[in-house]
């Protein structure tokens, strides 16, 4: 059974690939950092559609949105061997979309068409509570996502990122940074989904995500980053395969 403070109808509006899930643990970290701050500024990495954006939009404790996506209409991804595509990913489409949401205010989003780690020092001025990291689905640009976004956090500050399972590489180097740090920032899990969370400078918002269900785990091992890459050459070898079957019949005039 859902909280009561999690209303999943918020994103009904656009397209969003996140599941049900993903869709709880996403806004209870927005219902947490509302909890500690009483509002808040979000920054999010990969808006394609604007799907994740819809919760923000509405309300009106989120002070200002941020979304950094370089709008590529392909791109890597640790799950396939061919690079994925964003057919008409454009900025202009995500606001259209986002602008037939009732009561949204779309005039709070700040937009940049470029990586995070292309953004200069003083793009984001004001710190961010709550950023999402959902962009390029590779282990390097998960971490280049990583440490360039917490350059733009506040001090108390949540950091969430979706798909852990894809970039299993990224989060085991960025939880050896975490655990070297004084006080340690460890991941915390919500259970069932694919969203991952560090806790940046605060015991109370760690504290209220353990209340939503929160674990501070890493639900990862050195076994799923080789996991990955071996799933990816069988789809490779998956589809070579049959291609191959197809040629030596054509030569042999089957």
């Amino acid at each position: 059974m859902n909280h009561p403070l999690l209303d999943l109808s918020l994103f009904r509006w656009i397209k969003s690939q996140t599941n049900e899930t993903d869709r709880e643990a996403l806004l209870s970290l927005r219902e947490a950092i509302c909890d500690v701050a009483g509002s808040y500024r979000y920054a999010e990495v990969g808006s394609h559609l604007g799907g994740s954006l819809q919760p923000h939009v509405v309300d009106d404790r989120c002070v200002t949105i941020f979304s950094i996506d370089p709008r590529p209409l392909e791109q890597p991804d640790e799950r396939w061997t061919v690079k994925y595509q964003y057919e008409g990913n454009s900025t202009n489409r995500m606001l259209a979309l986002l602008s037939t949401i009732p009561k949204a205010n779309i005039d709070k989003i700040r937009t940049f068409e470029a990586c995070s780690w292309e953004l200069s020092p003083d793009s984001i001025s004001e710190p961010v509570d709550f950023a999402f990291i959902d962009g390029e689905h590779t282990n390097s640009a998960v971490f280049r996502d990583f440490t360039s976004v917490r350059k733009f956090l506040a001090s108390a500050a949540i950091l969430a990122f979706h798909d852990c399972f894809v970039t299993p590489s990224a989060f085991l180097a960025i939880s050896r940074i975490l655990s070297r740090e004084r006080p340690p920032s460890p991941f915390l899990y919500f259970p069932s989904s694919k969203v991952l969370a560090v806790v940046f400078g605060s015991t109370r918002l760690e504290q209220a995500l353990l209340n939503f269900g929160w674990r501070k785990e890493l639900p990862l091992s050195r076994w799923d980053s080789i996991k990955t890459p071996i799933k990816r050459r069988i789809r490779s070898i998956r589809w070579i395969m049959p291609l191959l079957r197809r040629c030596k019949r054509r030569l042999s005039g089957n």
